[in-house]
């Protein structure tokens, strides 16, 4: 074969990927269909057209909507400031390329919005939203995950002036008519350190407030309207003195708040999503509840649903990473044969599928948990605090994990990974690695999951959790299955004994002990969701979230095999799909 018979050939499996990649969404991913259908099952619900209105979302998303994020997100393409119109008066306008619009239209079309208004309806807003996330961040989903927060906020307070009519426009399902909105609490002295924070809030005659002051890192700076903290008493210390706003971008006759876009982020990735720095010179705000409530509000509330919509945030783009990776290699041919076929291929592969998958059904937990919360009238504090660790632990290892298996993803596809215009991969890992360090480092999450531990015994609470789980699984397990669960038994109650001997250690080494400790239950937790879609999914005489399973639990060392044996191997054959 000559040279130019070389390259056309190369060129034709190349355009049947491409082909077989359009055709890749969540309507033949069997593993998310059977989570779907898991889910709503626990929901006890049979609803018909939201199972069609996501698979339609899954279709459009792939065919529609990721061409036009690709286009949004070229260098040339990218948000800019025109803070003055032509006559100079300050307008703070950013402007997008049009296909912004187009896809923002496609994302709040879904009516995620309204869904995260009603109380038990958490769980389906995210499934959209984790379908959504496989274009990335696109410009648009950190703006849904912040106006979530927004609306959540809303729904914990007494009623101000223009609330229900605020509240219509945020859960509007289109872009071009609705509010989008953004939480502003970095600012430059110190990130997570929100004790240092010093804008300040100044309450007048009429109960209003004025807000003086900047803001560090402001994401979605064009939202319609912000939630920021400012320190309403000076006098008092730390997260203490701090009150939680809001701030409309524009007055009522349309002219801008007494604030100023200082200038936009370049950031590594979310690049299509306007980040950047405010300053805000006495505009006019509205107090959420009680000052004094305010940064308890923000953490409850806006801060603890951010960290579960980064969740399935970052598994949406590793979910999409590995559709484009696992197609690649069908169709890239070396050697003489597919490199489908190469156990070191094969290999990462297989642990991002099961991975993906495993976080996936812990994530989900989590959310039904918040739902059933939200629908209680009497609050119980030891599932408050369960939500809390769940959060906290799924935001830690979905950033850990995703962002390695991206990376992974664009390995396969080798030196073509690198290349913008070839896939969506180099977008997504730019975007993961924001996700990973937006609302909450790990060493943020790790500290706090520290502290819970000693003043709550947060631990207690969620090994408790997971030992229930575990027991009721038993119920319904086969032979080997058993033999499984009994594994996850085992080593939970390991580190339960671990974690006292943790506690005994000075301040510094428990800092540090805590890693191990938050990865090991994190790994305990994702296979016992896992272990329990995959007893269902066995039910139905279907096997592939077992191996699922079974791979993970080898690769955590909670069950023993021969690596590299002829029966690893095809087990590693079957995870990969």
């Amino acid at each position: 074969m000559n040279k130019p018979q070389n390259h056309q050939t190369a060129r034709n499996y190349l355009a049947q990927w491409q082909s077989e990649l359009q055709k890749t969404n969540c309507t033949n991913d069997v593993l998310l269909s059977h989570s779907v259908d898991f889910i709503l099952g626990n929901l006890d619900e049979n609803d018909e057209e939201f199972v069609s209105l996501f698979y339609a979302l899954g279709q459009k998303l792939i065919s529609e909507l990721e061409p036009k994020v690709a286009e949004n997100d070229y260098r040339l393409n990218l948000p800019r400031l025109e803070s003055y119109d032509g006559i100079g008066q300050l307008t703070n306008e950013i402007r997008h390329h049009p296909y912004y619009t187009q896809v923002g239209d496609g994302i709040y079309g879904t009516g995620m919005m309204k869904k995260i208004n009603q109380p038990g309806q958490l769980t389906k807003s995210l499934l959209l939203f984790y379908l959504t996330s496989h274009l990335g961040e696109a410009g648009h989903n950190c703006p849904v995950a912040c106006t979530a927060g927004v609306i959540r906020v809303f729904n914990q307070i007494g009623d101000f002036p223009d609330k229900q009519a605020i509240l219509a426009k945020l859960i509007a399902p289109s872009f071009q008519d609705n509010y989008t909105g953004a939480q502003f609490v970095t600012e430059v002295q110190g990130g997570s350190d929100v004790g240092l924070n010093s804008c300040k809030a100044h309450k007048q005659a009429d109960g209003t407030w004025l807000i003086r002051g900047e803001k560090w890192f402001c994401s979605n700076a064009n939202a319609d309207v912000f939630l920021m903290t400012a320190r309403y008493d000076e006098d008092r210390v730390g997260t203490k003195g701090l009150g939680l706003f809001l701030v409309k971008r524009f007055n009522k006759d349309g002219t801008p708040n007494s604030l100023k876009i200082r200038r936009l982020k370049e950031k590594i990735g979310t690049r299509s999503m306007a980040s950047g720095e405010i300053d805000f010179e006495n505009a006019k705000a509205i107090a959420m509840g009680k000052p004094e409530n305010g940064f308890k509000l923000l953490m409850q509330n806006g801060l603890h649903l951010s960290r579960i919509y980064n969740s399935f945030a970052i598994l949406g783009a590793a979910s999409r990473a590995y559709q484009v990776a696992r197609s690649y290699a069908k169709y890239r041919i070396a050697f003489g044969m597919a490199i489908e076929n190469y156990p070191l291929v094969q290999q990462p592969l297989a642990d991002i599928r099961a991975l993906n998958c495993a976080m996936l059904s812990s994530a989900l937990a989590t959310a039904q948990l918040q739902d059933k919360v939200d629908c209680k009238k009497v609050v119980d504090e030891n599932e408050q605090l369960l939500l809390r660790i769940r959060a906290n632990i799924n935001k830690y290892v979905t950033a850990h994990y995703c962002v390695e298996n991206i990376h992974h993803c664009i390995d396969v596809l080798a030196g073509n990974g690198a290349i913008e215009t070839f896939s969506p991969l180099p977008r997504l890992f730019r975007d993961a690695i924001v996700y990973e360090n937006w609302e909450g480092t790990h060493n943020t999450l790790r500290m706090q999951i520290l502290r819970d531990i000693h003043k709550y015994r947060i631990d207690k609470i969620f090994q408790t959790d997971l030992t229930t789980k575990l027991a009721q699984l038993s119920k319904q397990a086969s032979q080997t299955q058993m033999q499984w669960i009994t594994a996850l038994q085992e080593k939970l109650s390991q580190l339960s004994q671990k974690t006292e001997s943790l506690l005994q250690q000075p301040n510094a080494q428990q800092t540090l002990l805590v890693r191990d400790y938050i990865d090991e239950i994190a790994q305990l937790d994702m296979c016992t969701h896992l272990c329990a879609e995959a007893l269902h999914q066995h039910s139905t005489d279907k096997n592939a979230k077992n191996k699922l399973l079974e791979w993970l639990l080898i690769k955590f060392e909670l069950i023993k095999t021969e690596k590299y044996s002829a029966s690893w191997l095809k087990l590693m054959n079957q995870v990969v799909g």
